[in-house]
């Protein structure tokens, strides 16, 4: 039986999650923090606003909380309470004027609650847990998720011309969502209450994504429309960013299903074994990172015998130790100080809430996958093509995502297997080909993709 020798656990979550004196391993690779599953676009919108804007109003989201929360009368939400209030009475009074009647007046505070707190992300006032579905920098909030910093990693990516577009949207009243609920924006001086981290270097596939998305910023649509869209995109990244860390330039290499929730999907297998090989490749950067983390000298020590330990083989070269520290850890090997917060659940749990990641449940037995749907490969060609530019070959267009992003559907067969061999040896190119031709359909049912008659097909133009 080989020699083994036991690892300190306390010290090895304090390595990967990081504490007040430490940087986390997770956080070190990405520059963001991934400790929760809970997350959701909401958040990283609130985020970026804030990140953009320099800030939250200082009542920091407890005006909407309240308007919108009347049956929650041990807050003082009631009309009457509300119009004596000190620090809000002036401002509800003004939004909503008595002659206006109570029945109408609780019909608008309930219509605000259902379109701004959709996913009831909006808490009671004082938790800081403010995420509405806002048009606008003043309807933002304090609120907890603040501290995993996806907001700044965002900014810090987008072209200088897609950083000022976004602040020109959150900071315009014009569009007709912002305009029906412009009396609850109330003006107040802006408070940041997030403290600049330490940002990791930015990699090649940073600067492709936010040339991406800064480009999906400049395409002709409504407001609301590039907003929804950019929240679905910058997810999808934050999927890709996570599942490429581990490779070179950052660049992942998935290959995408073209199919939706329960449909019938011929490349699932393959596709799964992709995701497998990015979270594999994330491992081993992360242990080799571990030989470099000022907390690697500490592992070895154990105070008493009875401390949480992880146990690994001994004689093994360090970076293959940390290797087997980090499997032992996500198999529960050994207790420890906290959970381990695993980024690949969390680009898991952000992927299925923006639909780009399936099965939506673990009860489905197969093991995750990325997905577009028809959404997705609208959002793909927005990203790809200047709005009003010539359309480009289909083919063109997935061979640079390929390049860029890592996103793989088979629409150039041969290159698309060869690429995937590593990850997904043996992928079928008929199979591929079917999957390019359900993404072109996608495309073309929402008129961003066209069938030519020489049996070819375009993506973009004039929308």
């Amino acid at each position: 039986m080989p020699s083994t020798r036991r690892l300190n656990a306390d010290v090895a979550y304090r390595m990967l999650m990081g504490d007040s004196a430490t940087t986390g391993l997770f956080e070190k690779a990405f520059g963001f923090r991934t400790s929760t599953t809970a997350f959701k676009a909401v958040h990283m919108m609130n985020d970026l606003t804030q990140a953009l804007c320099g800030g939250a109003p200082e009542h920091g989201g407890d005006f909407l909380a309240r308007v919108i929360r009347p049956e929650n009368e041990e807050e003082g939400n009631s009309d009457a309470e509300l119009r004596r209030d000190p620090r809000f009475g002036a401002a509800f009074a003004q939004a909503f004027p008595a002659h206006l009647g109570g029945h109408r007046i609780a019909a608008l505070r309930s219509a605000a609650k259902l379109v701004l707190n959709f996913d009831k992300g909006v808490f009671a006032p004082g938790q800081q847990m403010t995420s509405p579905l806002a048009t606008h920098y003043l309807l933002t909030g304090f609120e907890g998720f603040r501290r995993f910093r996806l907001g700044p990693y965002l900014a810090s990516i987008l072209t200088a011309e897609g950083r000022e577009k976004l602040k020109s949207l959150f900071s315009s009243n014009r569009d007709p969502i912002t305009r029906a609920f412009r009396p609850l924006l109330l003006a107040a001086p802006l408070v940041d209450r997030q403290p600049a981290g330490a940002r990791a270097p930015l990699s090649r596939f940073d600067g492709a994504l936010g040339e991406r998305l800064s480009l999906l910023l400049a395409q002709p649509l409504s407001k609301p429309a590039l907003l929804r869209k950019f929240a679905l995109g910058a997810s999808l990244g934050l999927v890709l960013k996570i599942l490429g860390a581990g490779r070179e330039g950052g660049r992942p290499l998935l290959l995408a299903t073209a199919a939706q929730e329960g449909e019938h999907k011929p490349l699932r297998e393959a596709a799964v074994m992709s995701f497998r090989a990015g979270v594999e490749a994330l491992e081993r950067k992360l242990a080799a990172m571990a030989v470099e983390h000022p907390l690697f000298a500490d592992l070895s020590k154990l105070k008493r015998s009875g401390d949480p330990a992880v146990e690994v083989r001994a004689g093994l070269p360090p970076v293959d130790s940390m290797l087997e520290l980090l499997g032992a850890m996500r198999r529960g090997a050994a207790d420890s100080a906290g959970d381990v917060y695993w980024p690949d659940a969390f680009a898991v749990g952000l992927g299925r809430k923006a639909g780009c990641v399936l099965p939506k449940k673990e009860a489905a037995g197969w093991g995750v996958h990325l997905a577009l749907n028809p959404e997705m490969i609208e959002l793909l060609v927005l990203m790809a093509v200047p709005g009003g530019a010539r359309p480009v070959p289909w083919g063109d267009l997935w061979r640079r995502l390929r390049d860029e992003l890592g996103i793989v559907v088979g629409a150039n067969a041969a290159a698309d297997a060869e690429a995937l061999r590593a990850a997904c040896e043996g992928v079928s190119l008929e199979k591929l080909t079917e999957n390019a031709a359900t993404a072109l359909g996608f495309g073309v049912r929402l008129g961003v993709a066209r069938r030519l008659p020489d049996s070819g097909a375009e993506a973009g133009g004039d929308l």
